[in-house]
C-alpha cells in the first residue's frame, strides 16, 4: 500500500489521505506530523491499522474534552455520548483514562454538585437518589455523599421550610403530606417535620 494523496480541505483544517489512489481516512496536522504520514510513503497492513487507531482514539479523546469543556459529565454520560458518535470501545476507553487522568470525570465529585445543588432546589434525599442512578453514579458513592450533606435531619428541615410555603395553598394536611410524599420525601420524615411546625 502507497499513500498517494494528502489533501488539504477547504472548509476546516482537517486532511484527507489518500492510499492507493482511494480515500482511506482524515486527520489533522498533528496526526500528519505525529504519524509520519506522506504522499509517496509506503505503509503495510499493520501500519494501516495502527494509522486508524491512532486517529480513531485522538478524535474521541478530542470529542470527550470539548464535551467536558462545556460541561460537567458522569462517566456514564460520557460513554453514551462517545457511543452515539460511533467511536469504538478500544478508543473510548483511552478517551476515558485520559479524562480520568486529568480529572475530568470523577462521579464522587459530580454526585457532591448534584446533591448540593438539589439541596437547595429542595429535592428529597430519595429523588436525588434516582437521579443519580439514572446518570450511572454507583449506589455507594451516592449513599456516601448523600449521608455526608444531605443526612435526614437536613431533610426534615427542608420538608420544614416547604411546609411553611405551602401551607397557604395547601388547606387540608392530607393534601399536604401527599404532595411531599408524591415529591419522594419519606413519610416519617414527612410527620416528624409537620410535628415540628
Amino acid at each position: 500500500m502507497v499513500i498517494t494523496g494528502v489533501i488539504k480541505r477547504k472548509k476546516d483544517s482537517k486532511y484527507d489521505v489518500f492510499i492507493d489512489g482511494e480515500y482511506s481516512f482524515t486527520c489533522d496536522i498533528e496526526a500528519l506530523l505525529v504519524l509520519g504520514i506522506e504522499e509517496g510513503k509506503e505503509i503495510n497492513n499493520e501500519q494501516y491499522k495502527y494509522y486508524v487507531n491512532y486517529i480513531e482514539s485522538k478524535n474521541a479523546k478530542d470529542y470527550a474534552f470539548r464535551l467536558l469543556s462545556k460541561r460537567i459529565l458522569t462517566e456514564k454520560q460520557l460513554i453514551d455520548k462517545l457511543k452515539l458518535k460511533g467511536f469504538s470501545e478500544e478508543a473510548i476507553d483511552k478517551a476515558l483514562l485520559k479524562a480520568k487522568e486529568y480529572n475530568y470525570i470523577n462521579d464522587k465529585n459530580y454526585a457532591k454538585l448534584f446533591v448540593e445543588e438539589k439541596i437547595r432546589n429542595q429535592y428529597s434525599r430519595r429523588r436525588i437518589y434516582h437521579e443519580l442512578i439514572k446518570r450511572g453514579i454507583k449506589k455507594d458513592i451516592i449513599e456516601e455523599v448523600l449521608e455526608t450533606l444531605y443526612p435526614f435531619e437536613k431533610e426534615i428541615e427542608v420538608i420544614k421550610q416547604i411546609i411553611q410555603k405551602k401551607r397557604k395553598s395547601y388547606d387540608e394536611v392530607q393534601k399536604l403530606k401527599r404532595y411531599l410524599y408524591t415529591n419522594g420525601f419519606e413519610i416519617e420524615n414527612i410527620e416528624k417535620a409537620l410535628n415540628l411546625t
